[in-house]
């Protein structure tokens, strides 16, 4: 089966000759993999392991786009700060991992309302990634 069979195979709930998969380890990772020879530097995590899927990119979430992130407290190892979604995180700067997440501005139907929607109402072109998109589709009619 091509991906794309696959993949269109899983979704009807059909039989399959493999599972479709996708990875996407962190950006750590794949250098550490090139460092070690594991893969080319530079070349496509995706097509390497040939994923049967690939994404189109993501909208960009972040309810205020034009919020410029906070710092609360730095340490040598961590920072932490408040984001365009009203939420507290600690990042580690040593090394990638899932933030650690503080507290949240918004608990509530309430403080949605206040803080969320407003900035939610209206169409805004800098939520849709155009080039990346673009990008995945060439390639995916190059195949």
């Amino acid at each position: 089966m091509t991906s794309k069979e696959r993949m269109q195979a899983a979704l009807d709930r059909k039989p399959v000759d493999m599972l479709p998969f996708s990875i996407t380890p962190w950006g750590a990772t794949i250098e550490r993999w090139a460092h070690e020879g594991h893969l080319a530097v530079g070349e496509d995590i995706l097509e390497h392991f040939g994923q049967d899927l690939r994404s189109a990119g993501w909208l960009n979430s972040t309810v205020d786009l034009d919020f410029q992130p906070v710092t609360i407290e730095e340490t040598d190892e961590t920072i932490l700060q408040l984001d365009g979604n009203g939420a507290k995180l600690r990042r580690h700067k040593l090394h990638d991992s899932t933030p650690e997440h503080i507290d949240f501005t918004v608990k509530d139907r309430a403080t949605w309302e206040e803080h969320a929607k407003p900035h939610l109402t209206g169409f805004d072109r800098r939520r849709i990634g155009p080039e990346y998109y673009r990008d995945v589709k060439n390639y995916a009619q190059e195949r």
